[in-house]
């Protein structure tokens, strides 16, 4: 099916292009499907890529949500990796179509599979870049100050060279009042589930199930149902000893960057978007006012409009050898 796609490229410039969409449609995210589309003319000819779109019926105001969560990180990632490239381990948003009675999001079709059927085949050669990968993603995201709220073996992909973070639209900007986040079971830490969720988005968000997901790949597919099962495993003492410390409140978890850092030992050297917060707050709001005139009915959380003015200093921890904890 010919159609024409007018849409807001990441970088800004309004696009406008003839493109064949595929009829087929496929899950992308909570309340969110997908299909995909292939832009026709000059260099970028064919080039596919897949459209993410609400649902119909009485979910649809929840998938406008979905959707905008994932714009909303698109944008921030891309301003954060302007200068030094995007990065490979995160999901890739080309431009969107935000404001009108059928909005979308345009990303770049995801590479591999999810770690759901790839994770218990991976090489012992290969876990290493797993880990790697998975950490430097979650830095990148922390460094846009995102959390992505929905890590698991279903949305982190690989690709037998890399891993791959996908499907943000659960995602929320630090400093926002947590909501629940449904239906993933024991993958989502305490402060966010149902019947225990409290206080605000930060970068220890994630750790809770990155660490799951990293027991996960390292043990061929079983679940992490004791977290005693992780010095058994071994996995302790690759990170001298910080894992222990995932499933304490958010606010004495260590980061994905300490895990790099104080853990594996390494350089972390991931941008933040952190000092060029005030333009990010104005847009976010011109991006709100806009949304608003076409989707009325639609949730925002009443902290949506709060100056996040947060710092990596205020939750960064100590090296081990300061005592934190």
């Amino acid at each position: 099916m010919a159609d024409v796609l007018r849409f807001r490229l990441v970088t800004g410039e309004q696009e406008e292009i003839a493109a064949r969409v595929d009829d087929v449609e496929f899950p992308a995210g909570e309340f969110l499907m997908a299909r995909a589309v292939w832009l026709e003319g000059g260099i970028r000819n064919d080039r596919e890529l897949h459209q993410h779109r609400p649902v119909g019926g009485d979910r649809r105001p929840d998938g406008y949500a979905r959707l905008d969560n994932e714009i909303l990180a698109g944008r921030r990632l891309h301003e954060l990796a302007d200068w030094s490239g995007y990065p490979r381990e995160l999901a890739r948003l080309h431009g969107d179509e935000s404001t009108s009675a059928d909005p979308y999001a345009l990303f770049e079709p995801y590479r591999g599979e999810p770690l759901r059927e790839a994770g218990p085949n991976l090489f012992d050669d290969e876990f290493d870049k797993f880990v790697t990968g998975l950490l430097t993603g979650l830095c990148w995201l922390a460094g846009a100050g995102i959390a992505h709220r929905g890590i698991s073996p279903d949305t982190v992909w690989w690709d037998s060279e890399s891993v791959q973070i996908t499907d943000l639209s659960r995602s929320a900007p630090f400093g926002t009042a947590r909501t629940p986040v449904v239906g993933a079971g024991a993958w989502i830490p305490r402060e966010s589930r149902p019947d225990t969720c409290y206080g605000t988005v930060g970068p220890t968000d994630d750790m809770w199930a990155a660490v799951r997901l990293i027991y996960f790949v390292h043990s061929r597919g079983e679940d992490l149902e004791d977290p005693g099962k992780l010095a058994e495993s071994g996995l302790t003492q690759m990170f001298n000893d910080l894992l222990g410390r995932v499933f304490a409140p958010p606010e004495r978890r260590p980061t994905a960057s300490d895990l790099i850092q104080y853990g594996l030992r390494r350089p972390h050297l991931i941008p933040s978007l952190a000092d060029g917060s005030k333009p990010l707050i104005r847009g976010r709001a011109g991006f709100l006012q806009a949304r608003e005139l076409k989707h009325p009915t639609a949730q925002v959380p009443e902290t949506f409009w709060d100056d996040i003015t947060w710092t990596r200093s205020r939750w960064e921890m100590p090296s081990p050898q300061g005592g934190a904890g």
